[in-house]
């Protein structure tokens, strides 16, 4: 039996959160962590198999959508006002997490002094 290290299991309880959580798929996730694809098909299997989770719960995830504005209908006011009000809060979260990236960009632009943006009007 292999014993695993303190970071093997702190990559493990990620790439489960990730997974089972996220709903991140096997390259997603080999992506974000210096972890192969076939470790992280592994860990997987190991866990759903340990803890005798199916397949079906990955698929109700995925299934889970916010309702598209074609969903939506139009007779009931109380649940048009609910949308406008989602509507607005994501927006808002957007237009803030735009700008940090935003600041991000300045941060690094001044630290490192190069030109981190897109140039307007590139010479072919």
């Amino acid at each position: 039996m292999y014993i695993h290290t303190t970071k093997q299991k702190l990559y493990f309880a990620k790439v489960i959160k990730l997974h089972y959580d996220r709903g991140y798929g096997e390259d997603r996730i080999s992506r974000i962590l210096p972890i192969g694809h076939s470790t992280v098909s592994r860990w997987i299997r190991i866990f759903a198999a340990e803890n005798e989770i199916q397949s079906d719960v990955m698929q109700k995830k995925k299934t889970e959508r916010q309702p598209s504005p074609v969903d939506i209908q139009a007779t009931d006011p109380q649940s048009l006002q609910a949308e406008v009000v989602r509507l607005r809060a994501q927006l808002q979260e957007e237009r803030l997490r735009a700008d940090a990236f935003d600041e991000m960009i300045n941060v690094a632009e001044s630290k490192f002094k190069i030109s981190i943006r897109k140039k307007v009007g590139v010479k072919r």
